[in-house]
């Protein structure tokens, strides 16, 4: 009974202090040979308590659009509600058509139908915009990385232990992941100069021992969508090992090939899902639809809140300030962060963080190896006995 009660209270001050500690909200990391820090990991607990208030970095707030945004918006807001606050003060006559009383809910109903209407559609396009995060996430950079280490354990278990063919199926793997990153990064393009290319290609892959120099003259001859056609390189491998008879049945060989196709199709997934956005129209409205309601909501709420000033209501003035940078800042940011989510590759804070990705990849094959190489000690004898 004690040792329960001592373990619940143990788990208790952990939960409180994951939900309220000092400590990160998030783990930031800077890969090799870089400067900037990517984003690794977070703490869920953290966002959903009032520690959020005490957090800021790697979020939208960081943003200076949305900065720009809630100035634009609050200085729109103070040009409606000061000549209504002066009209009020120097006004001699009070005839029903000269002040807002009997007009103010006609305007808060127009607003909030335009407030629900844009909640609606922006619900519908956050959760497009997850979705297709997700994917490429999932069935793209998960995939391209489970087709690379399938590869490396299958080759290696059931066909060779080269060092240098072990080592080409890794690399390659890895080279076409990070090619997608240079590829949204506006780095490696079929427009660019072959010299400069070369030049990038050397600084990116070859300075981090993903390929040759030779290799990358390879890649120079054709120049084409290289995060998806190097993929014929690890098909080239396993095609070869069959033809020189060290793979020894056509069902392994076909069951190799799939992993090559398998990693392909990952990459034309990432591929498709990047070039191929969310219908420009549908965005455009909805971008010009939370440009109106934001304009609207801050035309009517300075107009009250001028009349509310002069009135000396201070709980409705605080009110229709709050309304006016509350509403267009949530909407404000969920269009930036929607933004941000349909096109994780391209070198943000938040994205993807490709060169972590590659060096766990290079770490996933080398356990695979490492772990067949360390079986216990009743299977490695007979493994042994039996390996090509």
């Amino acid at each position: 009974m004690a040792s329960g009660s001592s373990h619940e209270k143990t788990a208790f001050k952990e939960h409180f202090s994951n939900a309220y500690g000092t400590d990160s909200h998030a783990t930031f990391k800077t890969p090799p040979n870089t400067t900037t820090e990517v984003l690794i990991d977070y703490e869920p607990l953290k966002f959903s308590t009032f520690r959020v208030f005490c957090i800021s970095k790697g979020t939208v707030l960081h943003d200076p659009v949305l900065l720009s945004e809630q100035i634009l918006i609050t200085l729109i807001f103070g040009m409606c509600a000061f000549p209504q606050y002066v009209y009020q003060v120097h006004r001699v006559h009070d005839i029903a058509y000269d002040n807002l009383d009997e007009k103010e809910q006609r305007m808060r109903s127009f607003a909030m139908v335009m407030t629900g209407l844009a909640a609606f559609l922006l619900s519908f396009y956050t959760s497009i915009a997850v979705a297709r995060w997700w994917t490429m996430r999932s069935a793209g950079v998960g995939a391209i990385k489970a087709a690379t280490v399938d590869l490396e354990l299958l080759l290696y278990q059931c066909v060779t232990k080269e060092k240098e063919i072990l080592s080409a199926v890794q690399r390659y793997g890895r080279t076409s992941l990070l090619l997608i990153f240079l590829w949204r990064r506006n780095l490696v393009l079929p427009t660019t100069d072959k010299d400069t290319l070369r030049g990038v290609l050397k600084e990116e892959l070859v300075d981090r021992n993903l390929l040759t120099m030779h290799e990358v003259e390879q890649l120079l001859k054709w120049n084409h969508c290289l995060h998806e056609t190097i993929w014929a390189w690890q098909a080239g491998i396993v095609t070869t090992l069959y033809k020189e008879g060290k793979i020894k049945s056509d069902q392994l060989y076909n069951i190799l090939l799939q992993k090559c196709l398998d990693g392909r199709s990952a990459v034309q997934l990432v591929h498709t899902h990047l070039a191929v956005r969310v219908p420009m129209q549908y965005v455009h409205l909805l971008g010009l639809l939370v440009k109106m309601h934001n304009l609207v909501v801050a035309v009517i709420m300075g107009l009250l809140f001028g009349e509310a000033l002069h009135k000396g209501e201070v709980i409705i003035c605080a009110q229709l300030f709050g309304r006016t940078l509350i509403l267009p800042f949530l909407f404000n940011a969920i269009l930036l962060i929607n933004a941000e989510l349909s096109d994780p590759f391209d070198g943000g804070a938040t994205d993807f963080p490709g060169l972590i990705y590659q060096g766990a990849l290079e770490k996933d094959c080398a356990g695979m190896v490492e772990a067949t190489q360390n079986m216990p000690d009743w299977l490695h004898a007979r493994f042994d006995s039996g390996s090509p």
